[in-house]
């Protein structure tokens, strides 16, 4: 019987229960085997023997991927691969998988909710109205949607997903992406900025939907809040690091940007007296952007489908290291 390892603080978080993993689990003949410690040589000493593990958010380190004997698949419940060290696993041979498509719809609403929640200060009016204020001078100024630009960063599932919504409130739609080409702007009708300066220049709402890598951390520095309208408002349903938290807080107390509507953040959950809450120019979720019941139901199904094929021997669905096809027979 193969071996799952299901660990990762997040994976615990999110799932209260594990009967579904369970029940398709035995029907496959596989065994789930979790791991809570956040220690490494914990991990190690269950990953050895075990044929694949299935995580979010926990750091796969090459260390622990040196001492997997038997892993033929690291999957991610999550869109974001980022914690695992994708080149020890491609040394090693083993297929890493993430579940790209479980939330794409629930993601992209959420940012859209965030850009017209916090442009119309809805978050400042609600505790307003409980105290029966019935002015509206303290919300001053609001602008209207129509023919201002929605700036993305990243064009990917998310980001193309986003484009309709904001054209729907009649936003003109710019986007920043190098890895994407330009038949994906034009079939979208998205103006394509070739430079992340020019895009923040313009942006009115700004939205990021990058993936992290070691050139998108701390992408939005203070240099990029320099950049900006002193009436923009940045989006990140991202990943935290992408902006750099701490230039945040400066541009937004110092009146760089309007506003923020973050669901991620640097560090996960955040402390109490983080700055970042007290500010009354800035939404704060808890990294909920992928939540509905139905991505819910879709990340177990789409996870357990991709698990359970590739152990049968079958071709990864969604592959981040698809080079290891040059070293290892599937069908």
């Amino acid at each position: 019987m193969k071996k799952i390892i299901f660990t990762g603080f997040r994976v615990f978080m999110k799932f209260k229960s594990f009967e579904y993993f369970e029940k398709r689990a035995a029907e496959a003949g596989l065994k789930i085997v979790y791991v809570r410690s956040e220690n490494d040589e914990d991990l190690i000493k269950e990953v050895r023997d075990a044929s694949a593990i299935v995580l979010i958010a926990r750091n796969i380190t090459s260390e622990i991927i040196d001492s997997m004997e038997k892993c033929e698949l690291i999957l991610t419940l999550s869109v974001g691969y980022d914690c695992v060290d994708l080149n020890a696993a491609t040394a090693k041979k083993i297929p890493v998988c993430n579940t790209p498509a479980y939330c794409t719809d629930e993601v992209a609403n959420h940012a859209m909710t965030l850009i017209l929640t916090i442009a119309r200060k809805i978050h400042l009016i609600m505790p307003n109205t409980r105290d029966a204020n019935w002015e509206y001078v303290y919300t001053k100024p609001i602008y209207n949607y129509k023919d201002r630009t929605l700036g993305i960063i990243g064009l990917g599932k998310i980001g193309r997903a986003i484009v309709q919504k904001a054209k729907g409130f009649g936003m003109r739609v710019a986007a920043y992406d190098p890895y994407v080409d330009d038949d994906i702007f034009r079939i979208k009708e998205v103006d394509r900025k070739y430079e992340l300066e020019d895009l923040l220049k313009e942006a009115d709402y700004i939205t990021i939907h990058a993936p992290l890598t070691p050139e998108t951390f701390h992408m939005i520095d203070d240099s990029a809040f320099e950049i900006m309208k002193e009436t923009a408002v940045i989006i990140n349903t991202a990943r935290g690091v992408i902006i750099d938290e701490k230039a945040l807080c400066r541009a937004l107390e110092g009146g760089k940007i309007a506003g923020a509507g973050i669901d991620v953040l640097e560090k996960e959950p955040p402390a109490k007296d983080s700055p970042l809450l007290a500010l009354d120019n800035v939404i704060v979720t808890p990294h909920i952007a992928w939540y509905s019941e139905e991505s819910f139901e879709r990340d177990m199904v789409q996870g357990m489908d991709e698990l359970i094929s590739v152990l049968d021997g079958h071709r990864p669905r969604y592959i981040v290291n698809p080079e290891i096809f040059g070293m290892r027979n599937l069908t």
